[in-house]
Formats: C-alpha cells, sequence, structure tokens
C-alpha cells in the first residue's frame, strides 16, 4: 500500500508553494495561513507576544504531537509540514488512511521571537530545548501545557542540523538524521525507546528507496536538561527528526521534500497495528562531523621568509541584519591547515597557488573568506572565476 517512490513523484502536487527560502520568520507563517482554510487555535504567546498556533487534522484514535521551530532558524520541519498539510487534504488513500487512523496537532512555530531575528534561542536567549527542567522560558511552558492537555501516543520534535555532518564513515551528507532520545545515562531501552527506534527504522527503511546513504543517526548521549530526553523520562516516545544538506541545496528544498516523505512515511509507520521492529535501528551510522562548505586544498600562504602549504576551510553562517531585516550569508574561514579528515560541498584544488588577501595577508580562523588564491576570486565564501 505505502509506496515512498510514487510519493516522490507525485510529490509536485502536494507542495506547498511560495515558501522555498530557507529563512522563515511570523509574517512568513501568517502568510501561509492566509493560503490554506483549516482552522487554527491559539495556545499560548512567545515571550514578546506573539502568538503561538496549534493546526489539527485527522480523526483516528491514535494521537500525535508534531512541533517545529522551537529554534527559531529552522525551519525545514515547518515548511516540510506546510507540504503534509496540503498532502493530508488531498484525495490520496495514504492520507485518508493516516486520517482515519491518527488525530495529529501541529505547533509549526514553537519559537515566533527566535524566527524573527533567525536565531537558535527565544527573545531573552534561552534555548527552548535545554530548558525542560528549569522552565523559565515562556515557550516551553506552552509546549508542555499542549503535551499534557494531548494524551498523544507520539511525539515528533523537527529540527535542522548543521551542514558540517555526514553519514558515519562516508562522504554522504547528513541530509536527515534521527534520534531515539535517551531516558537516562544508561542509554538504556525500554518499550518507550523501542516504539521510537521502530518509526525510526521504518522510516528509513522507505526513505534509503529515494535518498540511499543519506540517512544519519544521532548519539544516544542522555542530555538531563533537554526536551527529547524528558519527555522520553516521562513515557512519551519522541522522535527527532534533523534536516541537513542535501548537495547544492543551501535553501533545503530538496531537504525539505525528503523531510515531508520521512513525515508521511513514519505517520503510516505508527497506524501500524504490529509491534515495529527496532532490531536494525542501531545499524544506522551515526552522523559524522566531517564536512565544510568550501575546501581549498594547496594554497601557499607566504609572510616574510616563512612559506606554508595548507588547506582553507569556509563554513558558511547565517546572519540576521536588524536594519534590513534580512538574512545575510557570511562565508568565513573556519578551519586552516592539514585539513585532509575534511570533506568540502565544494572543494577545489589551488595547487600551490599563492594566498593574497584583501584586508589581511595571510589567512586567520573567523576572518572572513575575501581573498585572491591565483586567477580565482573568492568573495564572502563564494568562488568568483
Amino acid at each position: 500500500m505505502f509506496n515512498i517512490q510514487e510519493l516522490e513523484k507525485d510529490y509536485h502536487q502536494f507542495r506547498q508553494e511560495g515558501f522555498d527560502e530557507k529563512w522563515l520568520n511570523f509574517e512568513g507563517l501568517q502568510r501561509y495561513f492566509e493560503t490554506v482554510s483549516f482552522d487554527k487555535t491559539i495556545i499560548g504567546h512567545s515571550f514578546l507576544g506573539l502568538p503561538i498556533y496549534k493546526l489539527s487534522m485527522g480523526t483516528g484514535a491514535k494521537r500525535v504531537l508534531i512541533w517545529s521551530q522551537m529554534h527559531g532558524n529552522e525551519s525545514s520541519g515547518t515548511r516540510a509540514m506546510f507540504d503534509v498539510l496540503k498532502f493530508m487534504q488531498s484525495n490520496h488513500p495514504i492520507a485518508h488512511h493516516i486520517l482515519s487512523e491518527i488525530t495529529f496537532d501541529f505547533i509549526p512555530m514553537l519559537n515566533p521571537d527566535g524566527a524573527n531575528i533567525n536565531t537558535r534561542r527565544n527573545a531573552i536567549g534561552i534555548d527552548i530545548n535545554r530548558d525542560f527542567l528549569a522552565q523559565e522560558s515562556t515557550e516551553i511552558h506552552v509546549l508542555l501545557k499542549q503535551v499534557e492537555a494531548g494524551n498523544y501516543e507520539v511525539l515528533f520534535n523537527l529540527h535542522d542540523q548543521r551542514t558540517i555532518f555526514n553519514v558515519g564513515q562516508t562522504a554522504e551528507p547528513a541530509t536527515l538524521s534521527f534520534l531515539a532520545p535517551s531516558y537516562n545515562q544508561e542509554e538504556e531501552v525500554n518499550e518507550v525507546r523501542e516504539k521510537t527506534m521502530g518509526i525510526i527504522q521504518a522510516m528509513n527503511i522507505e526513505l534509503q528507496k529515494v535518498i540511499p546513504g543519506k540517512i544519519g543517526r544521532y548519539t544516544s548521549e542522555f542530555y538531563p536538561m533537554s526536551t527529547g530526553d524528558n519527555f522520553t523520562k516521562m513515557g512519551y516516545p519522541c522522535v527527532l527528526f534533523e534536516a541537513g544538506h542535501y548537495p547544492n541545496d543551501y535553501q533545503r528544498n530538496q531537504t525539505r521534500k525528503y523531510n515531508a516523505l520521512a513525515l508521511i512515511s513514519g505517520l503510516f509507520a505508527i497506524t501500524s497495528q504490529d509491534k515495529l521492529a527496532f532490531d536494525a535501528y542501531e545499524s544506522i551510522p551515526q552522523n559524522g562531523q566531517r564536512f565544510l562548505d568550501v575546501m581549498i586544498r594547496n594554497v601557499k600562504v607566504v609572510h616574510q621568509n616563512h612559506v606554508s602549504c595548507v588547506d582553507l576551510g569556509i563554513y558558511y553562517e547565517e546572519v540576521y541584519d536588524a536594519e534590513t531585516n534580512q538574512v545575510n550569508v557570511v562565508g568565513k574561514i573556519q578551519e586552516l591547515g592539514d585539513l585532509r579528515k575534511f570533506i568540502g560541498h565544494l572543494e577545489w584544488d589551488a595547487q600551490g597557488e599563492l594566498f593574497v588577501g584583501k584586508a589581511f595577508t595571510f589567512p586567520n580562523i573567523g576572518q572572513i573568506a575575501t581573498f585572491r588564491i591565483g586567477d580565482i576570486d573568492v568573495v564572502n565564501g563564494q568562488l568568483i572565476r
């Protein structure tokens, strides 16, 4: 019945138009609401008073809560859910099946203050995902109140991860990664984690058919203050989704597609009446951290009488500009030296050409990557030939 290849082929039919940029702020969420007809409920407010919404769908007995952008600068899950919601409004038999078995609530932007300035944290600098015990953020109270009232069977916690992550020991980017969070320091596996692992295993089996080799798994190290670990400790299967990099997709629209397919796969797996197998969960490769955005090999650096040949790695940071209300990409020198253990999403061998800095004579960590090597200009981390 479930055919992920067919869903991928039909994805363009349920892709929500108008949300191609990675940055999604509260204004963008309001723009989305203007395009859809289903009901929304205000379940609380952010520190700065912006409403936090819940959208609901389905008539099934099983209840699932999905939330996104508890880190305000992580929008891939939100945009993927826009596509999932459009799919659920279609006449597709899988959509009908899921909605007949599941009622799901979706909180599309738990941290609107952070989303507005493209930051991980809330308005007063609290990381909501590390505030479960102290509960000093307004937003964690909204989430906890909803969980306590919802009688949920499964929770989906949607995040983005940086471009640095690769799959296991391979040179494949971790386009999607998952985790069944631990509930204690020993990382023991109980029935709650077994169910979470089973959902992830079911998603991985399907995703390998359309995005082979690009699925990773986070380490199960216990984080005492984190949301997923504590919900697991409370008895809720909590699936952590991490949307990452797909080649040449810095706006994460390909990633968004596979994230949407993962969400549909996960919801479909929950409809199963049988206990989901989890025996292959640990075989999903763990995330590595081998990628940089640009890798320039064999660069000659000269200062006075000293000559060195180095590799130079650049990482792209997204920086919010309050004056223009825009998010700008800033390419910075992240690593220098012998970088053979790293991989570049873009690689270039300078073959011993000389580094000529525009504002500095030799490269240093943290500098904006604007310089010349041979006949190539690098401007803000972008190679211009």
